[in-house]
């Protein structure tokens, strides 16, 4: 009995001192260098964080060599991938209790979940208070695109740009090209669809007629923190930026479309674990990240997935968001097809009718 104690005390005294790795991308690379430096103090288990400024690049390849350490950071339209190629470890529902079932939802790829929920960013418009101060423009419950001429009257003069998107970006642009596709087209990426050409028609015409100006992403970003936009639709992930010097601001669900209901897309976190021998300290560390987070949760604007209370009114317009489908591929497709699309019907090379049918069909020829 006694040589039998002691043989199991070394084996777990090894398990807890097993060293983990873990792949980080995003925001808070110094955060989680803490946490896990203070983890590791805590409990012995000697934590290594590698950041990643394109971590799906390098998983990509890994996925293929089996070069892979105990966890990574995934997007949730990487799971699909990370399911596919057999290589990581499904989590139990066990372990997962505290999940509400519409972000583990995010997380699952044929009914295994495939990667522990973290954080979600969102797809906002930004509001820029100061300029609606001064023009005397109120805040409305329910924004569309039907307020946008008389924000556009109101704002000219006060800032350069009332109202600003990138026509060209599918990451904007998806929620309007699929605002009219049922559940099953949105998966099918039936973006040639009418309706779909119905609503493409609808956003372009209010940048014809000048009420909605084209920036690109990085100019966007500067020009809306020296308080020259007025209204810019992008990821709140930029929030933390626009704190750190830029006008006083609101984050607004993306705005419906002449009475469309449109549902910006969350942008959500996980990890994903591929080591079935330091699972254990794996899900353990990822706890502490849990326990540890708030402050960093508040600070860069990222709504917690594991049921807190942290950030409710970031949580109302993730409410109100969607999930971006997470089969295999589907992202990358999407750009590939719809990027070009959108940039031959804003140059005026090509109607929206005939560049989303070809958008529509270079789809079919890939799926």
């Amino acid at each position: 009995m006694k040589k039998t104690a002691t043989f199991l005390f070394v084996i777990l005294l090894c398990s807890f001192t097993f060293g983990i790795t873990f792949w980080v991308s995003w925001e808070g690379e110094d955060f989680y260098r803490a946490a896990a430096s203070r983890f590791s103090e805590k409990t012995g288990i000697p934590v290594e964080i590698v950041y990643f400024p394109k971590i799906e690049e390098k998983l990509n390849v890994s996925l293929k060599t089996g070069d892979l350490p105990d966890a990574v950071m995934i997007k949730d339209t990487y799971v699909g991938d990370v399911a596919a190629s057999k290589r990581n470890l499904p989590i139990p529902e066990s372990a997962l209790r505290d999940y509400p079932e519409r972000y583990l939802s995010a997380f699952t790829w044929n009914g295994e979940v495939s990667a522990v929920p973290y954080y979600a960013d969102s797809q906002v418009a930004f509001i820029n208070l100061d300029a609606f101060e001064e023009a005397g423009l109120n805040l409305e419950d329910d924004f569309d695109f039907v307020q946008f001429e008389i924000i556009k009257e109101k704002l000219t003069g006060i800032v350069d740009y009332p109202i600003a998107f990138d026509f060209t970006s599918p990451y904007i642009m998806f929620p309007y090209v699929s605002a009219l596709l049922s559940g099953e087209e949105r998966a099918a990426l039936k973006i040639g669809s009418p309706e779909s050409k119905e609503t493409v028609s609808i956003v372009k015409s209010y940048f014809d007629s000048g009420v909605i100006s084209r920036l690109e992403r990085g100019a966007m970003n500067g020009l809306f923190r020296q308080g020259k936009i007025g209204v810019m639709l992008q990821g709140s992930y930029m929030a933390e930026k626009f704190r750190e010097k830029g006008p006083r601001f609101a984050m607004l669900p993306f705005p419906n479309l002449q009475g469309i209901e449109v549902r910006g897309v969350i942008d959500s976190k996980g990890f994903a674990l591929f080591n079935s021998d330091t699972y254990e300290q794996c899900m353990s560390f990822i706890a502490y990240l849990r326990e540890q987070s708030e402050e960093f949760f508040i600070q860069c604007d990222k709504y917690p997935l594991f049921g807190s209370g942290w950030l409710p009114e970031l949580g109302e317009i993730v409410n109100k968001g969607e999930f971006m489908p997470n089969i295999p591929g589907y992202q990358t497709l999407l750009f590939e097809a719809l990027e070009p699309a959108l940039q031959a019907i804003f140059s005026g090379a090509m109607t929206v009718d005939q560049a989303l049918t070809g958008a529509q069909s270079y789809i079919d020829s890939v799926r």
